[in-house]
């Protein structure tokens, strides 16, 4: 019985006098069978999403600053950003997943249906000339000046139509953009002798890269643990008729950070055996 209060007080010495952070695992008796449960190995899952963004020119774009009054691009970029790192404790099964979104395609010029021949710039002119028309259009029925008779429902229909068609024009003028979204998963199998591990690299240019890709900033998972405190005067001894000492396992509280570059994006916290120390009671003489 005695025993059983000194287990007692023991956890709740290690729960409140020690700090809140320290665990009681387990009790082992010294020459006789030891009570030991698996350790599980700790294992940190990071996910990274990465958006790849397409710009795309205009089919009209050198004659953009001529007929709309404001220069466009001419040339075609893209731009990779990371959306976001997670981490959690677990394991993911898929270690990759890849989601496209559905990209945008430059609608055709809307006078192709012209039975005569057009240069580039006189397609561009009439594109213009049809986006100043569906903006007077737009302005008519808003101010009635289009009849009676489309109102409510209708009268929202035909401003939608409108603006779709003159932000098709529009494109043809100053170009589109589409985006390709990518989720990598990694799981990092944390281990007691090391507490960093270099997941991969992001590059501006190039998105998720190898570790060897030194142009790239490191993504890193770094491990920091409680250090372990003398316990012995916290410890309450045994019985004066036990005749062998108890043997504790305290778990320290461990804390698992993602790292980019030298920026902190997500942590957890965790307690495993991985990381326990044996401290000792000693039995009253």
């Amino acid at each position: 019985m005695k025993k059983i209060f000194a287990i007692l007080a023991l956890i709740g010495i290690a729960a409140t006098g020690i700090a809140q952070n320290i665990t009681k695992a387990g009790l082992y008796r010294k020459g006789g069978a030891a009570v030991v449960t698996e350790v599980e190995p700790v294992t940190a899952n990071v996910t990274i999403r990465v958006v790849t963004e397409i710009f795309t020119p205009g089919v009209y774009a050198r004659y953009a600053q001529k007929y709309l009054g404001k220069r466009a691009t001419l040339s075609e970029y893209s731009s990779i950003e990371m959306l976001d790192a997670k981490l959690a404790l677990g394991t993911v099964e898929k270690p990759q997943a890849v989601v496209e979104q559905e990209t945008y395609t430059l609608p055709l010029p809307l006078n192709r249906m012209s039975a005569t021949a057009q240069t580039t710039e006189e397609q561009a002119a009439a594109t213009a000339d049809l986006i100043f028309s569906l903006r007077k259009k737009r302005l008519d029925l808003i101010t009635g000046e289009a009849g009676e008779n489309v109102f409510g429902a209708g009268l929202k229909a035909a401003l939608d139509e409108i603006a779709q068609m003159e932000r098709e024009c529009l494109d043809m003028f100053y170009g589109s953009k589409s985006s390709v979204e990518e989720i990598h998963t990694y799981n990092i199998t944390i281990t007691p002798n090391k507490n960093e591990y270099m997941v991969c690299r992001f590059s501006d240019k190039e998105g998720i890269v190898g570790v060897e890709e030194l142009s790239g900033k490191p993504i890193v998972v770094k491990v920091e643990t409680a250090p372990h405190k003398e316990y012995k005067d916290l410890l309450l001894p045994l019985g004066p008729k036990d005749k062998v000492s108890a043997e504790y396992t305290i778990i320290p509280q461990s804390k698992c950070m993602l790292i980019v570059g030298a920026e902190l994006v997500d942590s957890f916290e965790f307690a495993s055996p991985l990381y326990s120390k044996s401290v000792i009671a000693l039995p009253i003489k």
